[in-house]
């Protein structure tokens, strides 16, 4: 129920209508005949019973409504989006009538994935509780078989051991109980989003959840439909540098970095490399580079305007493709990609404004 109904409802009753109720004086009925008294008691038991109900239907509809509004605001605030000049993250309008269901808060697209944060309900304290080892959850894209993994989200940089852990963060994170809703993270890859997109012939595909509960069938939320948002990037040619490493003896060419508020890729060259990122790789061969491309990544540092410093962190997957190894980094809160300034590498200077 839409709260300007519930508003517009509750403005059409009289005053003394409610004050009526509050306690019935049969003596305080002046004038009418005596069988019209019964008549006017069940008209104003009737209005006071509307207003009980849509206050409560209200209630429910406006708790629903807030939590979605209010972990959209925990969202924002947690990946520094405003602070960050994040224009590639996407906050959807929440709906004010929907109590249950799929909702959509947010996304954001860092060129490789796109992740969709989503609330859910009703889930059950139980159920949330229950995640990772006898509840999970997964999306997919109806009508077709493009789908991959989700999960409850929590603050960025929390690190957690043991599912203990895990469940007591689920339930003071990404839990609220008054309305029974779990908010999640769905990693969508952007490639099988843009098949399934091919598929279907449309560019809005329905996304769906699914929570998986042992072995019993999978539940349904949604679907709803949803379009990939526009990535954000940046990106830095540097020639390529030549870096020489001492520990290892050995020489890296860094062609390029391409940033986003929330990843990077490092585009390197070195010897052999086509052949290291293989099924068939020697690996006792592959280790020493394979210790230099992380060296760069982590050690590797953007420069911002008030001298304050960022490190991509270690690259989760380093596929090679057109011609270099493209480390693939990833991180939580948002970066100001406009506000680099420069790129060093130790005393090397890999860019600057």
């Amino acid at each position: 129920m839409k709260r300007e109904w519930i508003s517009q409802a509750l403005n059409m009753l009289e005053e003394r209508h409610i004050s009526e109720t509050a306690a019935f004086d049969p003596g305080a009925i002046q004038g009418p005949p005596e069988r019209i008294v019964p008549m006017k008691k069940k008209r104003v038991f009737s209005l006071a019973l509307a207003a009980v109900l849509m206050l409560a239907l209200g209630v429910a509809a406006y708790a629903a409504w807030n939590i979605h509004a209010a972990k959209q605001q925990e969202l924002k605030e947690d990946f520094r989006i405003l602070e960050n000049n994040a224009d590639s993250y996407v906050e959807f309008a929440v709906p004010d009538d929907q109590e249950a269901g799929l909702v959509l808060l947010s996304a954001v697209n860092d060129g490789q994935e796109q992740r969709v944060f989503v609330n859910i309900s009703p889930v059950s304290e139980e159920e949330a509780a229950a995640f990772p080892d006898k509840v999970r959850f997964t999306w997919n894209i109806e009508g077709t078989s493009v789908g991959g993994n989700a999960a409850p989200q929590l603050p960025v940089g929390q690190s957690l051991s043991g599912d203990d852990a895990i469940r007591a963060a689920v339930l003071a994170h990404a839990y609220d109980r008054e309305t029974q809703t779990l908010t999640l993270q769905c990693f969508l890859d952007v490639d099988l989003i843009q098949t399934a997109m091919a598929e279907l012939g449309t560019d809005a595909v329905p996304l769906s959840v699914r929570m998986i509960v042992g072995d019993e069938e999978p539940r349904t939320f949604g679907p709803v439909s949803f379009a990939l948002t526009e990535e954000q990037s940046r990106y830095f040619d540097f020639g390529p540098i030549v870096y020489h490493d001492e520990e290892l003896d050995r020489d890296m060419e860094i062609v390029g970095l391409e940033l986003t508020p929330f990843s990077a890729v490092w585009k390197v060259h070195y010897e052999g490399d086509a052949a290291f990122h293989t099924p068939e790789a020697d690996q006792a061969a592959y280790e020493p580079w394979s210790v230099l491309e992380d060296k760069v990544c982590i050690e590797a540092k953007l420069v911002f305007s008030d001298g304050s410093t960022f490190s991509t962190g270690g690259a989760l997957t380093c596929p090679y493709e057109d011609g270099t190894v493209n480390l693939c980094c990833a991180w939580g809160g948002a970066i100001n990609i406009e506000d680099v300034q420069r790129i060093v590498l130790g005393d090397l200077v890999l860019w600057e404004a």
